[in-house]
């Protein structure tokens, strides 16, 4: 427990990481502050600053979150606190949590072993020598340490991940401890913190400014400061960029217009499904306070405050859940002789129509960038025809998908790398890993799939035909390579692969064709040795006899 207590204090945590790790700036790459040091620009967040803020490495901090991912941190916006639990209070409501489950179901799909992504390869094998044990090594361990944390991020268990990305969706942003062993050798969990609390830095560390994270730099007690090879911090929104802090917001304000539609046509047909009698009483000579009095009686008596749950849909009137369907009005006249009774008509604007509240739940499903064909039962069947009966709501929703996973891909791109690199140190320079690491999402969108199919299909057939244009009898007028180039898309490591793999499935049936060649020749061989066998004894036999 004494770890347990003791954990996070700065000198500790300076003491306990060795310079290695300390180098690590963001994703896992040294932070060079040459950059910052040589711009003599002034970056739009440090001109916006800089009257506020003396402090030299603040400064510094500053102009780096112009550089670089520019993630948008939510330590300094001030409103951020009451807009999440806003966000969180309105992704309860059942029309948005549809939406998110759509969305969630769509990015994050889990296969029979509970994995929704796997490591994707293809982008670093145009790069390597497959002879080469060591960068066989090198590829083992990233399957190898892929698995163990995405077991570490408990993404295995039930829908973890499911989870974690519809948090994202609602709040954001996800912010992650990374924790290691005492040896600095192994990344050995993760812990989730509040995107509140922490803030990036800049501090000094052997002679060169490190990005570093603060949290709660404000509480003594709790104030930590770590490295930023130990934080994972993703966020929805980049700095300096006109957007919504997170996908849930985009759609907040169409919602709100639609259920204030819903709401007046609720509380209309309440207003007019009760049966109002007023009835006009004399009162006689009452003085004028006698009346009044009788009067205000009578006012709270019949006043009717209507009261509407927006979470719960539960209405009440005056207080009480049970809708009374009969009202009576006393009246008190000065003037009559006999009472008075006349039916109260519903008079008001008629608010029968539903078209508005369709208008904005349709704007609603827009902004969400979910094709409307998803939200219609009745329309739920899509049958694919060709590239053309891919609707552009669909390749829209699909771009948005990979964009949402292209950001939530960090929560164990960041991790994996650098756990590559405490296991082949030699990678830290190495852009080129760095770059063409990534992660294949498991998808079950087959329309996109489908139509880059149909539309590769058709560039074959057309250098097909264009292979057949003849310069004369025996020579073609284009080279096959130039028409591939152009026209299927292809590119240049794509052809590399290619190549290679052509040259791989060569010399498989090279060997396969010199082991046929040697079967049939051993056969041949055994079909002699026996004849000649077999005449021997045919020979011997008649000699005998």
């Amino acid at each position: 427990m004494a770890g347990f207590i003791k954990r996070g204090q700065d000198e500790k945590n300076n003491r306990f990481f060795g310079s290695f790790i300390k180098k690590l700036g963001s994703f896992g790459l040294e932070f060079n502050d040459e950059i910052i040091k040589n711009s003599f620009a002034i970056s739009p967040i440090e001109a916006e600053m800089r009257g506020n803020i003396q402090d030299k490495e603040m400064l510094y901090a500053l102009k780096s979150t112009d550089m670089g991912d520019r993630k948008y941190i939510a330590y300094f916006d001030q409103e951020y606190g009451s807009k999440r639990d806003t966000l969180l209070n309105f992704a309860v409501n059942g029309e948005i949590e549809s939406i998110l489950d759509t969305v969630a179901d769509e990015a994050i799909i889990y296969d029979n072993q509970n994995f929704f992504c796997t490591p994707d390869l293809s982008l670093i094998t145009p790069y390597i020598d497959p002879k080469n044990k060591k960068i066989n090594n090198v590829l083992e361990n990233i399957n190898t340490n892929f698995k163990r944390i995405y077991n570490m991020l408990y993404l295995t268990d039930s829908v973890q991940g499911w989870q974690l990305f519809k948090q994202f969706l609602i709040e954001g942003f996800l912010v992650l401890e990374i924790v290691y062993d005492k040896e600095q050798t192994k990344i050995i969990g993760f812990q989730i913190l509040d995107p509140v609390s922490i803030r990036p830095d800049v501090k000094m560390i052997d002679g060169k400014y490190r990005k570093i994270w603060r949290q709660y730099e404000e509480d003594n007690q709790m104030s930590r400061e770590l490295l930023d090879s130990q934080i994972i911090y993703i966020s929805y929104n980049k700095a300096n960029q006109v957007q919504r802090v997170s996908y849930l917001e985009k759609f907040m304000r169409s919602f709100n217009l639609m259920r204030i539609m819903e709401n007046t046509r609720i509380i209309w047909n309440i207003m007019h499904a009760t049966y109002r009698l007023k009835m006009i009483m004399p009162i006689g000579s009452q003085s004028r306070k006698d009346a009044r009095q009788d009067l205000e009686e009578i006012k709270n008596e019949y006043k009717e405050e209507i009261t509407l749950d927006a979470y719960s849909g539960e209405l009440s009137v005056g207080g009480r859940a049970n809708i009374p369907f009969y009202q009576n009005y006393l009246i008190p006249s000065a003037d009559g002789e006999q009472p008075e009774i006349e039916t109260i008509s519903g008079e008001g604007p008629e608010l029968k129509d539903v078209d508005i509240i369709e208008y904005f739940r349709n704007k609603m499903r827009v902004e969400s960038g979910i094709p409307m064909n998803r939200f219609e039962s009745h329309d739920s069947n899509y049958d694919y025809q060709n590239a053309s009966s891919v609707t552009t709501e669909e390749l829209q929703f699909s771009k948005m998908v990979n964009r949402l996973r292209s950001i939530f891909q960090e929560l164990i791109l960041k991790p994996l790398y650098i756990q590559m690199i405490l296991d082949f140190p030699d990678l830290k320079d190495d852009f080129l890993f760095k770059e063409n690491l990534g992660l294949k999402f498991n998808s079950n969108n087959i329309f996109e799939d489908l139509k880059n199919m149909d539309i590769m299909a058709r560039k074959v057939d057309f250098v097909t035909a264009m292979q057949q244009f003849m310069m004369d009898a025996n020579t073609p007028f284009f080279s096959g390579k130039f028409l591939v180039e152009k026209y299927i898309g292809l590119s240049t490591d794509d052809l590399e692969l290619n190549t290679r793999y052509k040259e791989e499935e060569l010399e498989l049936l090279q060997k396969a064709a010199e082991a046929e060649a040697a079967a049939i020749a051993a056969e041949q061989k055994a079909q002699q040795d026996q004849q000649v066998q077999d005449d021997e004894e045919n020979s011997g036999g008649s000699w005998r006899n």
